[in-house]
């Protein structure tokens, strides 16, 4: 982590404002995520996402890319290209995927349907 000097006494209230919200995610990442705080505020500070899709084996990679392209259109409001999503077999998904985008996750397997019936 670099260091950062800001002289707070030039700054306007719309950059103080800014800056509060930076320091807050700063804390938080780093109070919640451990180890992991650094690298996912280096990638929110670049605007830079981890996409994961994992796929049960026997789904087609481009049928999980056509649903999970929607998923990331309508839940996550990104518009992603293929190149962007690391694709991952799981055999245990029970014919679906899960769709993550840094530390956020939809889950559409029957996996998820399952352990909702056993409740």
């Amino acid at each position: 982590m670099s260091n950062i000097h800001v002289n707070i006494d030039n700054l306007g209230l719309s950059e103080l404002k800014n800056l509060l919200v930076d320091i807050r995610l700063y804390r938080d990442l780093k109070k919640q995520l451990g180890t992991r705080w650094e690298i996912l505020y280096k990638k929110l500070e670049n605007w830079t996402n981890t996409l994961v899709v994992e796929y049960f084996p026997a789904i087609s990679e481009d049928l999980a890319w056509e649903e999970s392209k929607k998923i990331f259109d309508k839940v996550f409001g990104l518009n992603v290209n293929r190149e962007e999503v690391v694709f991952s077999k799981k055999e245990n998904l029970k014919w679906g995927i899960k769709v993550y985008v840094n530390d956020k996750m939809i889950d559409l397997s029957y996996d998820r349907v399952e352990k909702m019936v056993r409740k």
